[in-house]
């Protein structure tokens, strides 16, 4: 027993150790850099550097230029020529070097944090993430329901639109900043295409099934769709990037079917009724052609039309023609009945007040929470009031603020408790899933019976990150350097494709095996399906697995 209780937290340890740096591996974790001119604060790098230690990271692009050929695998680490974006790791002697960020200085020396002030650290980190729930819960989410209400449409376009935006574009004005300021050296990441997807699609998804109220009915119309739209701009994307550069039209093609998807997302209604129409026909010819080798009819008194004997399950498989029918079933997500819909986003959350409580407990609560809600208070207008669901509008577009500046201290503070302890990799992969706002929205989206809404939501953010955030980087950094083309190390790039094209192949039949209804046992199959997915790919990187192209 001893020996048990003296083991437990080593292995706790490592396996924190282990998750965390994994994930920064496989999703890969966001480039971070220094902005030169703009506040001291950006000039001053850490007093605590020591010798450099080789880092491990994904592959990244520069422009192309003539010169010696540069090799470097799209999961192993790269090599001096191409400075790496990411915090090092420290040598045996707890020793760190850390790389200019686009973190601000902290108040705090690493040897002040290694006396005991990195509590103050993760109790901010702890602080930050009841804010993002506040921001997500109060005012986000409800924003989207308003939009709904005005725009009269689906959940699940609301979700592959404004949601998915509104959880992508704090990462993309980061990415914009990094081509203006550091333009001259700048590395772009691709891995995140990949890793990001098997994150959203597989444990983010999964997880909102798991811990939903109830069982979330899906609607395969948006599913289809959504999934169509990715796996277009996906395959166009191997595609440009088997010669290892992306040129500028390349860029623009892959913006044109994102221009693509928001006219399907504009007219679903209509397509949607088209594309069933179109199916409907051809499952009649089907039939009819079937009736006519079997030739059985089930015979009828008086009947008015004759009926066809159809073989029993006939009208179980569901296609994207008619597993929308349930539009009566109150928990269904899309169809016509969108009133009881749209009314779910804005309950569940009372209203901020500043009102002075009367129980202590509530008092000592208030307190606490004051410096986060008076802000919000006073720049976030309440859309659960009525007069004020007029200002939807800004609601939106200042809790995507909200949401960039508790994402940035959340991330700022992981990083800066890894760098304390010299282990990169446990606390960032905390911070980076406590400031998912995508995370967050989805599991309060799910809470309130809506998984259309979250599957749109995840798969719509990886169209516009694939089709519109990093083709428009590629194509200003391209533009700033003479419109020459952006070189991209692609090594090992078409196995890893492989790979997620399996692992998703396999969520998809998971999803259509549990008639479309997400419950635990799917949320859980999709969860293993992430891990399997990252096994397999840490042990492509170590070479344990070799990729033959």
């Amino acid at each position: 027993m001893e020996t048990t209780r003296c083991r437990s937290p080593q292995l706790i340890v490592f396996a924190v150790v282990f998750l965390g740096t994994l994930h920064n591996w496989i999703v890969g974790a966001e480039p971070t850099f220094t902005l030169p001119h703009i506040v001291d604060d950006f000039e001053k790098t850490t007093d605590h550097a020591t010798e450099e230690f080789p880092v491990q990271h994904s592959t990244y692009s520069t422009p192309y230029k003539e010169g010696p050929e540069h090799k470097s695998s799209f999961l192993d680490p790269i090599d001096d020529h191409h400075p790496s974006p990411e915090t090092s790791i420290s040598d045996p002697n707890s020793r760190v070097r850390r790389i200019n960020t686009i973190y601000f200085s902290d108040l705090f020396s690493l040897e002040d944090r290694r006396h005991g002030w990195v509590a103050l650290h993760v109790f901010g980190m702890i602080y930050v993430f009841v804010a993002l729930l506040i921001v997500c819960n109060q005012f986000f989410v409800p924003s989207l329901g308003v939009i709904m209400e005005k725009l009269a449409i689906s959940n699940d376009v609301v979700g592959a639109s404004f949601m998915a935006a509104g959880i992508a574009v704090p990462w993309f004005i980061t990415k914009l900043i990094k081509v203006l300021y550091y333009h001259d050296n700048l590395t772009v990441n691709i891995n995140p295409i990949i890793g990001t997807t098997a994150f959203k699609m597989l444990f983010v998804i999964g997880t909102c099934a798991m811990f939903s109220a109830k069982v979330l009915p899906l609607r395969c119309w948006s599913f289809f769709r959504d999934l169509s739209f990715y796996m277009l701009g996906f395959i166009q994307l191997i595609i440009f990037l088997s010669d290892s550069v992306v040129a500028w039209c390349e860029s623009v093609i892959l913006v044109t079917v994102f221009v693509l998807y928001i006219a399907f997302l504009i007219y679903d209604e209509n397509v949607e009724q088209i594309m069933k129409t179109q199916l409907q026909k051809i499952k009649g010819v089907m039939k009819a052609s079937f009736v006519k080798k079997c030739k059985k009819v089930l015979p009828i008194e008086n009947p008015p039309h004759p009926q066809v004997f159809i073989p029993e399950g006939e009208n179980d498989a569901q296609g994207p023609g008619d597993c929308d029918e349930e539009c009566g079933n109150e928990n269904n997500g899309g169809c016509n009945e969108k009133k009881f819909v749209e009314s779910k986003l804005l309950q569940g959350a009372t209203s901020l007040s500043l009102r002075w409580p009367d129980k202590w407990q509530e008092r000592a609560a208030y307190i606490i929470l004051l410096p986060i809600i008076l802000p919000l208070w006073l720049t976030l207008p309440n859309v659960h009031n009525q007069k004020a669901r007029k200002f939807f509008v800004l609601t939106y577009l200042a809790s995507i603020v909200w949401i960039g500046i508790f994402s940035y201290l959340e991330r700022w503070w992981a990083h800066q408790v890894d760098e304390t302890f010299g282990v990169m990799g446990p606390m960032t992969f905390v911070g980076a899933l406590m400031s998912s706002s995508d995370f967050i929205t989805s599991l309060i989206v799910a809470r309130k019976g809506l998984g259309d809404m979250v599957v749109s939501g995840n798969l719509g953010s990886n169209i516009l990150t694939m089709t519109l955030f990093l083709p428009v980087e590629w194509f200003l950094y391209s533009a700033i350097h003479g419109f020459s083309p952006v070189a991209i190390s692609t090594e090992g790039l078409f196995c890893v494709s492989i790979l997620l094209f399996v692992i998703l192949l396999a969520a998809v039949i998971s999803i259509i095996s549990f008639k479309w209804r997400m419950k635990k046992l799917l949320g859980l199959t999709l969860v293993l399906l992430y891990l399997i997915f990252m096994v397999i790919s840490i042990l492509m990187m170590f070479q344990i697995i070799i990729c033959p192209v």
